[in-house]
């Protein structure tokens, strides 16, 4: 739909690209009116994996779009080098369903996921490029008969019967991605663009691990049911499909520098004794599940959730901690100044408090999910007391007998000293054990034994006087409270 310059901002003296779009879209004046349009509401948008968009340009014209450059190549580029393993395979999707998450919340559909449109940058990150152009295009009549707007291998069925798309239309073509990343080819392909698209209204395509043996069951379940033809037996959201991917074991952070080697891509047998390859090409990271390091979860809006430490002088740093290790006795949070025998939001605070990144809903025994979105947006920790986590609800308090528990993690913005606990619920009757490690780990096992159990009474529960350091804390609810559910209205860590 157009070509792509590298340019330079003069202003702020920075490589840019320029989509200048190709004369038959530049003259049809509905779709430039819609792609004008399109172009705001993508600025907008703000995501690690989305393209940001800087700017349109209309002269003598011509219709051309700023965005950002981002240095790498495309997906479509790495899969014609060869095989991709299938956890890398399952991080682009992971971090790939994070920007549609984003930008389907903001009422914008993609409308064309395909490799092409997914970049991986050089510094191991994955990028979606352009949002909302195939809307524009939609709008007008830029097609000609018997063909179909986007690309046929990747269109979702009511896409090919011209019926109205949602977020899940993406889902379906993000599905053909990830189905084509594990098998090396996508799941229908005919002799021409109409056959190929018109293939996937009546048949299913053959299970991943037919074509593939070696590829893990979870993703190939997660990928079938991408592909269902019924939108409304595809997950419900890119969330969704993100929070299942993690569950599986993918990593949708970036890389960090030494787990990323710019490089041509190399045999997939050439690797290092931890299971790592030698040399990576772009989009490779992270020990893949049978490495010698177990999956970890994390959020990729890690990067802009985390605030800005105020500077803490060491001496008051050190008073702070001498506190929270005399047990005073006079609460974990605070001293019970007004006399009430609690220490509450009336009294001075004694200890300090962890910066909070990030929660993460924990069912490693169920079926991965316990209402992710809250867990995201991070109810648990916002200091709005009328929004919370919880679970869902279950028959009995001993989890419909399905399972041994549910359990929230709490990030912490860096590792160190966990001295205490406190949880605000108004649920009674639950019962906890709480777990403290350098990282979130994706199996109960991997977190260690527990360094103490918590029962919830409704109000505030506290714990203190741990011995413990590290950068995550599991609150693992062994037996659910009033209601058959558990619910975590704030949580805090103490230093």
């Amino acid at each position: 739909m157009a070509q792509v310059w590298r340019g330079t901002d003069e202003v702020l003296r920075r490589a840019i690209a320029v989509k200048i779009l190709h004369q038959h879209l530049a003259a049809d004046e509905t779709f430039v009116t819609r792609f004008r349009h399109e172009a705001i509401a993508v600025a907008r948008l703000s995501h690690p994996a989305i393209v940001a968009v800087y700017d349109t340009c209309s002269d003598n014209g011509i219709e051309a779009i700023v965005m950002e450059l981002v240095r790498g190549q495309t997906l479509r580029q790495r899969l014609d080098q060869g095989p991709i393993d299938p956890w890398v395979a399952a991080n682009i999707a992971a971090q790939v369903a994070g920007a549609l998450a984003v930008a389907h919340a903001a009422g914008l559909v993609h409308r064309d996921i395909k490799p092409a449109n997914i970049l991986l940058s050089e510094d191991g990150r994955v990028k979606v490029s352009d949002f909302g152009i195939a809307k524009a295009a939609e709008s007008a009549d830029l097609t000609q008969e018997g063909s179909f707007l986007g690309t046929a291998k990747y269109l979702a069925p009511e896409q090919v019967e011209a019926k109205p798309v949602d977020g899940r239309t993406d889902l379906y073509s993000l599905g053909v991605v990830l189905y084509e990343m594990l098998c090396g080819r996508v799941p229908f392909e005919a002799d021409t663009s109409s056959s190929t698209a018109l293939a996937r209204l009546h048949n299913d395509p053959p299970r991943p691990r037919l074509i593939k043996p070696g590829i893990p069951r979870e993703l190939e379940a997660i990928t079938m049911r991408l592909l269902a033809r019924d939108p409304a037996d595809r997950f419900p959201s890119a969330t969704d499909v993100r929070a299942a991917l993690l569950s599986a074991g993918a990593d949708d952070r970036p890389p960090t520098t030494d787990e990323v080697t710019v490089a041509a891509p190399v045999p997939p047998t050439t690797a290092t004794p931890a299971g790592r390859p030698a040399t990576a090409p772009p989009g490779t990271w992270h020990t893949p599940p049978g490495g010698t390091s177990p999956p970890r979860f994390a959020e990729s809006e890690r990067r802009w959730l985390v605030p800005t430490l105020l500077v803490v002088l060491v001496a008051v740093a050190l008073g702070v901690a001498g506190l929270l290790l005399q047990g005073s006795g006079d609460g974990l949070f605070g001293d019970d100044q007004d006399g009430d025998g609690t220490s509450d939001e009336t009294d001075e605070p004694t200890g300090e408090l962890a910066t909070i990144v990030g929660t993460i809903d924990f069912d490693p025994q169920g079926d991965g999910s316990e209402h992710p979105d809250e867990a995201r947006n991070g109810y648990a920790f916002d200091g709005d007391p009328g929004t919370s986590w919880s679970s869902e609800r279950y028959n009995s308090p001993e989890w419909g007998g399905l399972k041994d528990g549910v359990g929230l993690i709490v990030e912490l913005d860096e590792p160190g000293p966990v001295r205490g606990l406190e949880i605000d619920t108004g649920v009674s009757g639950w019962e906890a054990e709480v777990y403290v490690a350098d990282e979130a780990h994706s199996a109960l096992d991997g977190w260690g034994e527990p360094v103490a159990e918590l029962t919830g009474a409704g109000g505030t529960a506290s714990v203190e006087g741990l011995d413990a350091e590290g950068g995550a804390v599991l609150i693992w609810f062994t037996r659910a409270g009033s209601g058959n559910l558990v619910r975590v209205d704030e949580v805090r860590i103490a230093r």
